[in-house]
């Protein structure tokens, strides 16, 4: 029986055992989500385009602060400031729903393509 041992390091006292990262394969795979673009608001008012034609994936709102910085966040649904620029948006309360609606479809879906063919239970 071979073991593959991977090397065990202490990290803030803690044991881990290491992982290579495979960074240029998981680069090559990426591909680009033409079209797509992220924008920030700040009161309602655009801050303009921060990224355009990103990955695929699926990417979570997130705040860096530094020092004894502060800031308040408004993800929906009821807007102080809604955004002055586009007449149809939605709230990222609105994602679990629509995930939710994905995967049901989803579900729907492989079942329709794969009937018959399911063992049942």
């Amino acid at each position: 029986m071979e073991l593959n041992l991977k090397p065990l390091v202490k990290f803030k006292n803690h044991l881990y055992f290491e992982e290579k990262d495979c960074v240029s394969e998981a680069e090559k795979a990426l591909k680009p989500a033409v079209g797509s673009k992220m924008v920030m608001y700040k009161n309602g008012e655009s801050q303009g385009v921060a990224f355009e034609d990103m990955f695929e994936g699926i990417y979570y709102p997130a705040i860096s602060l530094y020092k004894a910085s502060t800031v308040t966040v408004n993800f929906g649904p009821d807007f102080k400031y809604p955004p002055t620029d586009q007449e149809v948006y939605q709230p990222m309360s609105e994602a679990a729903t629509q995930a939710m609606a994905e995967c049901a479809l989803a579900d729907t879906l492989y079942h329709i393509d794969n009937e018959g063919k399911l063992p049942e239970f």
